[in-house]
């Protein structure tokens, strides 16, 4: 990562305002946005979230996080389902989220967010991993 760019993960707060506070599970914040973190927590809109869907929060992933992360504007909001092997990649346009892609394990994912970012998703939904 280049100088000043924070990957970070969770547990950290996001306070997007007084009453919408989450912890995404991955989160990347481009330099200049670095002024959103502040005394160890981030006040404002990541650049990039990034949710692994589990049975626990999958349901508030698809809904209430994303729904929030689309409201105070985060440019880009992936969805991992490591069961199905398949990541759901949403870009912010015009305020909406639109869904970019949807990939499989065979596939690389490129952030427009974050133009050096670039995963063969193989890597991640490895057997050993599961």
């Amino acid at each position: 990562m280049r100088r000043g760019r924070k990957i970070l993960l969770a547990p950290l707060d996001v306070h997007f305002d007084e009453d919408n506070v989450l912890q995404p599970d991955i989160i990347y914040i481009a330099k200049d946005n670095a002024g959103i973190i502040r005394d160890g927590y981030i006040y404002g809109a990541p650049d990039l979230v990034v949710e692994i869907l589990s049975d626990a929060t999958g349901r508030r992933d698809k809904t209430i996080k994303k729904e929030t992360y689309e409201r105070f504007g985060v440019r880009e909001y992936w969805l991992v389902d490591p069961v199905y092997r398949v990541v759901e990649q949403f870009v912010l346009i015009d305020g909406r989220y639109s869904l970019a892609a949807t990939l499989t394990e065979s596939d690389r994912v490129v952030s427009p967010t974050v133009p050096c970012l670039g995963i063969e998703l193989r890597a991640i939904f490895s057997e050993e991993d599961l």
